[in-house]
């Protein structure tokens, strides 16, 4: 065989020319335009779920549109960069739902209800006119039980000393209070007008003294006294604004705090 003849298949060789850089991701566009048309079917099915007026609709509309959105399968598969995913997701999370248990009332909250009836019962039948005058009242919150007096009915102007009408009142709360022990903070309020009197230094004297009384008037008629305590807040906690006579009068108040929790004492309530 000849020189020529050996060379000549070389020369009909074809040498493939290389794709242009933009050919490799030229198809990309499919990949939004899948997105685009998924999109757009949900939001004709949400449209068309508006005129739904049977009952029902609600789960049928939340069913369609989890088809849509979850259900990739079943939609517009899209190009696949690299190995292609078979079956479900791996790390798929199934949130089960399950109903929030509803808290029963307890023991402590039976007692806490029971001394608010029994307070409002003693207010409605002993004090209806101090209660009509706002001079009495009794609440109750979450946590608390909140009896309110007002200072005028408990102790004369710039005192601290019981009067023999407040005595009264107070034996028949201290009568409930021993049937039903709780942790009790009494805390005394005044205005903010300065104190005029030589035994008084401020109004954080006289809060803290009218407090101790109600305390010391409480133990005396056998409330524990491991059980309650007083506070003074003086005018830093009022209930209204100290803009005449009459919001003063308002602010000038003792508070019974019964709590709702259950607590051995005091101190391991508010410390521990």
């Amino acid at each position: 065989m000849s020189d020529a003849q050996l060379k000549s298949p070389k020369r009909r060789r074809i040498i493939a020319k290389k794709p242009p850089s933009g050919a490799q991701g030229r198809d990309r566009w499919i990949l939004s335009y899948a997105d685009f048309i998924t999109l757009l079917f949900a939001f004709f099915v949400a449209l068309y779920s508006l005129s739904l007026k049977n009952a029902g609709d609600e789960q049928r509309l939340k069913e369609t549109l989890h088809g849509v959105f979850d259900a990739v399968q079943k939609s517009v598969k899209p190009i696949n960069i690299g190995e292609p995913i078979v079956g479900e997701p791996k790390d798929k999370e199934v949130i089960e739902t399950k109903p929030i248990p509803t808290a029963s009332p307890t023991i402590e909250d039976s007692k806490s209800s029971a001394v608010y009836v029994l307070l409002s019962q003693v207010i409605e039948n002993q004090f209806s006119g101090l209660h009509a005058k706002g001079q009495i009242s009794v609440t109750e919150s979450a946590d608390w039980v909140s009896l309110e007096l007002k200072s005028g009915l408990l102790f004369g102007q710039g005192e601290y000393e019981l009067t023999n009408e407040a005595v009264a009142l107070l034996i028949l709360v201290a009568n409930i209070l021993k049937k039903h022990p709780s942790v009790i903070l009494v805390e005394g309020n005044t205005d903010n007008l300065p104190v005029k009197s030589r035994r008084l230094i401020s109004n954080w004297h006289l809060s803290s003294l009218r407090s101790s009384s109600v305390v010391d008037e409480l133990v005396y008629r056998g409330v524990d006294p491991k059980m309650i305590a007083p506070i003074g807040f003086s005018s830093e906690h009022p209930k209204v604004r100290n803009t005449n006579d009459y919001a003063r009068q308002q602010n000038r108040r003792v508070i019974l705090r019964i709590s709702k929790r259950k607590a051995d004492n005091l101190y391991d309530y508010l410390f521990q």
